[in-house]
């Protein structure tokens, strides 16, 4: 569990640097380039995505180094740190990942609104799993929080939480990633004879990948199957996927300021 966790740190430290690198960017364009103006709440939400995605990475660097060097001559040693899922420290990554999760499915969803041109009914079941989710992500720092003598998040009392957090939200990606894949091919399959081949098939990828968040639902896919068949390597995967939450809604924010989207490609 120890090296698991060392790796997931290493590994979210490297998807916060793409992260940093990225929200720096949308920074500058939205002060000195003349993109196209996002709704103010759009803003503040991927703002703030970056700021709990920080807190998030802090806290498991803060972790990684009590454990390793402040407690590690504990009994059980690292290892027996790293397990113990309701040290205040743990309970607070897992809520500001759940929040994190709620504001990059939200933008996921509000782009999915976009796409199939303002129809919220389209967004009602993806509303409605963020929600569920939500639910079972603060439930979740509950439990945990409470699990003094439970030292595996593989624990049959947590497995009820975790298993359904991560099939609700893999299932509100899977659902968003099918709707606005299937409408970005549908409003571009006839502009290939009218445009540029190599940069439309280019543009077209590029919001195929990015606008339906499709990364992300591979990583969730990934994640909930290492979890299910009880494999530490799930450890590897989680940290980073607190770095995703927010790069793929902000990605989703930068190809719209950018007036890369499939709508634009219509246009």
């Amino acid at each position: 569990l120890d090296k698991a966790y060392l790796t997931a740190i290493w590994l979210e430290t490297l998807f916060y640097g793409v992260n940093a690198t990225l929200f720096c960017g949308y920074l500058f364009m939205l002060r000195y380039k003349h993109s196209r103006t996002l709704a103010r709440p759009i803003v503040i939400v991927g703002i703030a995505m970056f700021l709990l995605s920080t807190v998030h990475v802090s806290l498991g660097f803060y972790r990684l180094i009590e454990g390793f060097i402040y407690l590690r001559n504990e009994p059980g040693g690292p290892a027996a740190f790293f397990s113990d899922v309701s040290l205040p420290p743990n309970v607070a990554k897992v809520i500001f990942h759940t929040v994190n999760c709620i504001l990059g499915d939200s933008i996921v969803v509000w782009r999915c609104y976009h796409v199939w041109g303002g129809d919220w009914k389209i967004c009602v079941l993806p509303i409605a799993l963020i929600l569920a989710s939500a639910a079972c992500g603060f439930g979740q720092g509950i439990v945990f929080a409470q699990a003094k003598t439970t030292h595996s998040a593989f624990n049959p009392v947590l497995e009820r939480w975790n298993g359904s957090l991560f099939s609700l939200s893999l299932a509100t990606n899977v659902v968003c990633t099918v709707l606005v894949a299937g409408r970005i091919w549908y409003l571009t399959k006839d502009l290939a004879p009218v445009v540029d081949v190599v940069s439309f098939r280019s543009r077209r990828i590029l919001a195929l990948v990015v606008e339906s968040a499709m990364v992300y639902s591979a990583a969730l896919a990934i994640e909930i199957t290492l979890y299910f068949v009880g494999s530490n390597a799930f450890y590897i995967v989680y940290d980073p996927i607190g770095q995703l939450t927010a790069i793929v809604p902000t990605s989703i924010i930068v190809i719209t300021s950018l007036g890369m989207t499939a709508n634009d490609l219509q246009s």
